[in-house]
């Protein structure tokens, strides 16, 4: 199992808009063949300080998953909506 913590940095005035586009993406991701868990959570000590916890059954279904135009939208609008560098980091557990 593949297990991504990514977390992001919103900026306030872009809030909104982060979460506009990330709620459509975390719908159909968990729809997607792979995917075990897929969920947002903000902090409660840093406000807009957002993680997404993914877990996948395998790098296969990750890879598959870099290909949704939902991702590839966040991603190009992480600059916009960012007020420092996300951290992204991927475990491995063996099963």
């Amino acid at each position: 199992m593949k297990i991504i913590n990514a977390t992001f940095f919103v900026k306030d005035d872009k809030r909104n808009e982060f979460l506009a586009t990330v709620k459509p993406l975390i719908e159909a991701t968990l729809l997607e063949e792979g995917c075990i868990d897929y969920h947002l959570y903000e902090s409660f000590e840093e406000p807009n300080r957002f993680v997404m916890i993914e877990n996948w059954e395998n790098q296969e279904a990750i890879n598959e998953h870099n290909k949704n135009p939902l991702l590839l939208n966040l991603f190009k609008n992480m600059p916009t909506y960012s007020a420092k560098q996300a951290i992204i980091r991927i475990s491995t557990i063996e099963e």
